[in-house]
């Protein structure tokens, strides 16, 4: 913000008072005063504004017959970023001197002489729960309203903040879209009862999210079957890529529990940024043969395929 004390070219009178000093501070956002951490509301209740203003450039260069052309306030610091919490004294960096007649009795401002240049940072804070919305957290309009003090009277000037602030929409991906488990060699058995699990196979998924998430959910379904509510994925043959009957690939989450084809999984929170959604899967013997399309004795390679679905809200 560059800032600038003009008159009209002609002298004025000033009050006795007067001490030839003019300062701004900013005295609200969107009309409403600093909370007593110096934060400002936004639309949403989970995020505040928080302000901070530096003096980047002043002219210090003098007049005769005047006061300084501008002048750092007691105790302020040119190119120092000082958080706004009081909105007027912190924010108040700058003072503009008039330039004056022999008896001090008329002044007057000029843009060449009594200017400052200023940069300000609003950073947007989470202090709690915010739900995600498509309305503008920092709606467009938003201005900071700063006060002109000095002379006669106060005065105030609106200061637009922008183009508004949005909320960008929560993501969550897979980082692997095509992940392989392998489950190791299995050997049938042609007694007992059935179905006969093999031994446990644990795998981790891996996803990202863009923002905290209060909830994730992972679906599985079997990528060759349409029968919902399955708890089991078929096996295919990998030489010619048909059915084989008496094996199956069940799905389980962490602690063991079965996870049925078409239900949400619910894994909880996600983090911002990297997690992992552990599973486990196992070959399951469903009878005594194990067949090939021909019915014939099968042995070989097979495989199964799940696609997932991963819900976040």
């Amino acid at each position: 913000m560059r800032l600038t004390c003009t008159s009209d070219g002609q002298d004025f009178t000033a009050p006795a008072s007067f001490d030839g000093d003019i300062s701004l501070s900013l005295s609200a956002v969107n009309d409403q005063q600093l909370d007593w951490d110096g934060n400002a509301q936004t639309t949403n209740n989970g995020i505040k504004m928080k302000m901070y203003i530096k003096a980047v450039s002043i002219n210090e260069e003098p007049l005769a017959n005047s006061y300084p052309p501008a002048k750092m306030a007691a105790g302020k610091r040119l190119g120092v970023e000082y958080p706004i919490v009081n909105g007027k004294d912190d924010s108040t960096l700058v003072q503009f001197g008039a330039q004056y007649n022999a008896d001090k009795s008329l002044y007057k401002y000029d843009t060449k002489y009594n200017f400052a240049i200023e940069s300000m940072r609003v950073e947007l804070i989470k202090f709690g729960w915010m739900e995600y919305g498509s309305a503008a957290v920092v709606p467009p309009g938003t201005h900071l309203t700063f006060t002109i003090d000095g002379l006669a009277g106060i005065t105030t000037v609106d200061v637009p903040l922008g183009s508004g602030v949005f909320i960008a929409a929560p993501s969550c991906t897979l980082d692997n879209k095509h992940q392989i488990v392998e489950l190791g060699a299995f050997h049938p058995n042609s007694t007992g009862s059935y179905p006969q699990n093999g031994p446990m196979t644990r795998f981790g998924m891996d996803f990202t999210c863009s923002s905290y998430t209060n909830n994730v959910e992972f679906t599985f379904e079997d990528a060759n079957a349409v029968v919902k509510d399955k708890k089991t994925l078929v096996v295919h043959s990998v030489a010619d890529g048909k059915t084989v009957d008496g094996l199956a690939i069940g799905i389980y989450d962490n602690e063991g529990k079965e996870v049925v084809m078409g239900v949400k999984q619910n894994l909880g929170i996600g983090q911002q940024g990297k997690n992992t959604a552990s599973f486990q899967a196992a070959i399951i013997q469903t009878a005594a043969e194990i067949t090939d399309s021909k019915n014939n004795a099968f042995t070989g390679k097979f495989t199964a395929k799940a696609n997932v679905t991963i819900t976040y809200y």
